[in-house]
């Protein structure tokens, strides 16, 4: 058993030997010390210097700049090749695109013209009550993987006229939107109410905060419509949480 461990040994360091001769390694059985080490460590001063290339050898690399030294025309051969090559892609329509008219660039911009980019991709929120109390909300985005959030409600008489009363204390009713920004590729915000015999359909540009409504022709029509929405959205979104298990996105 001994005779055979020892043979066992003897193959390996064999092995270990002829693999280092293949792969360039040191072979160092004994485990004496070296310098090798030395040779690991990193170039400093003027070894590392003389590491990279001159100015001048990066030049002669490059033919327009060799050419420019020279003082004569020179090809690459290379770039004949590659030239080539694109000329017959693009006789073929499959050419590089110019620039802002590629694949990337046109879904940029029908994503930009199709709505609203939010936090969960294009968005929009809608709610409608009707006069019998039914609320249907909708929101349209990728929470939770989800395409669009539809949801139901049956408000209460109380709360259905406490939803009139905000809305005659606002004094919408009175207001026009002729002055309004009209929409744009930001979006738009639409209100629609029938009450007491009157209707109104307003529609203007998405109104993100009071700064946007600050220098337009109409701002304190501006302001009563965007207070009026914000009010409502508190109330649809605090409903909406309340009955059902999820967050709702405004």
């Amino acid at each position: 058993m001994m005779k055979g461990g020892l043979a066992q040994v003897a193959r390996s360091l064999k092995v270990t030997e002829i693999s280092s001769k293949i792969f360039g390694n040191s072979f160092n059985p004994t485990g004496a010390r070296t310098g090798n080490y030395i040779l690991r460590q990193n170039f400093r001063g003027e070894h590392m210097v003389r590491y990279y290339p001159s100015q001048l050898e990066r030049d002669l690399i490059k033919v327009p700049r060799l050419s420019r030294l020279v003082g004569e025309k020179m090809y690459d051969p290379e770039e004949i090749d590659r030239l080539n090559v694109n000329d017959k892609r693009k006789a073929r329509g499959k050419g590089a695109p110019k620039k802002g008219e590629g694949k990337r660039a046109t879904l940029a911009k029908k994503k930009k013209n199709s709505g609203h980019q939010g936090r969960f991709g294009n968005e929009f929120f809608r709610f409608e009550i009707t006069s019998n109390g039914h609320l249907q909300y909708a929101n349209n985005s990728n929470y939770r993987r989800d395409s669009i959030i539809r949801k139901q409600l049956t408000l209460s008489p109380a709360l259905l006229n406490e939803i009139k009363r905000i809305i005659a204390d606002s004094e919408i009713m009175h207001e026009s939107d002729k002055k309004w920004p009209k929409r744009d590729d930001n979006g738009r915000q639409q209100l629609e109410i029938t009450m007491g015999g009157k209707s109104i359909n307003f529609e203007a540009a998405r109104i993100g905060s009071l700064v946007d409504i600050q220098g337009t022709d109409d701002p304190e029509g501006l302001r009563v419509l965007y207070y009026l929405v914000q009010d409502f959205k508190c109330l649809i979104l605090s409903l909406i949480s309340l009955h059902f298990k999820i967050k709702p996105i405004a």
